[in-house]
Order: structure tokens, then C-alpha cells, then sequence
């Protein structure tokens, strides 16, 4: 009957032991699960500083659109700042043509005198006859 119960408790003992060995393997499987959480956490975290990369890619590239519009602008002011001398010079040829204008009727009116004083001699002759 001894044996029979030291059998009995021997088999338990195996039994706990294989369930023990069960636990066990169940231990390292959750610590495997866990590291696969921990590694997915990781990754999660990567894929968000990848979408914050992208995201100061895209306003690096707004930011370079921003320059090719501001040199383009300067280009403008450039031309604007031409047109305005263009402007002026268009002023002053205008003011030089009326100079111009003047000065073919001052010498019409030289001509109309010089006319005159030639009637003026011609008659001063004529006098003197």
C-alpha cells in the first residue's frame, strides 16, 4: 500500500514537474511576446520620426519654392527699377524735344529778322536815292 501511495506521489511529483516545465516554457514565451511588444513600440515610434521626417521634407521643399519666388521677385523689382530709369529717360528726351521745338522757333523768328533787316537796308537804300 506504501509503494503503491509513493507511486501515486511519484507520479504526481512527475506530473508537476512536467507542468513546471510547461510554466516554464510558457515564462519564455510571454518574455518573447513581450520583447515583440517592446520591438513594435520601436518600430511604431521609427514609422512616427518617419512621417516627422516627410513632413519637414515637404516644408524644406515649400521653403525652397518660397526662395525660387523670392529671387524671382527681386528679378521683378530689378526690371521695375530699369523701367523707372527708362521712365525718366522718356521724361527727359520729352523735355529735350520741346527744347528742341523751341529752339527751330527761335530760329525761324532769327530768320523772320534777319529777313527784316534786310528789308530794312534795301529800304535805307531806297532812301538815300
Amino acid at each position: 500500500l506504501i509503494d503503491t501511495e509513493l507511486l501515486k506521489l511519484s507520479l504526481i511529483d512527475t506530473e508537476l514537474l512536467r507542468l513546471s516545465l510547461m510554466l516554464t516554457e510558457l515564462l519564455k514565451l510571454s518574455l518573447i511576446d513581450t520583447e515583440l511588444l517592446r520591438l513594435s513600440l520601436i518600430d511604431t515610434e521609427l514609422l512616427r520620426l518617419s512621417l516627422m521626417l516627410t513632413e519637414l521634407l515637404m516644408l524644406s521643399l515649400i521653403d525652397t519654392e518660397l526662395l525660387k519666388l523670392s529671387l524671382i521677385l527681386t528679378e521683378l523689382l530689378k526690371l521695375s527699377l530699369m523701367l523707372t530709369e527708362l521712365l525718366m529717360l522718356s521724361l527727359m528726351l520729352t523735355e529735350l524735344l520741346r527744347l528742341s521745338l523751341m529752339l527751330t522757333e527761335l530760329l525761324k523768328l532769327s530768320l523772320i529778322d534777319t529777313e527784316l533787316l534786310k528789308l530794312s537796308l534795301m529800304l535805307t537804300e531806297l532812301l538815300k536815292l
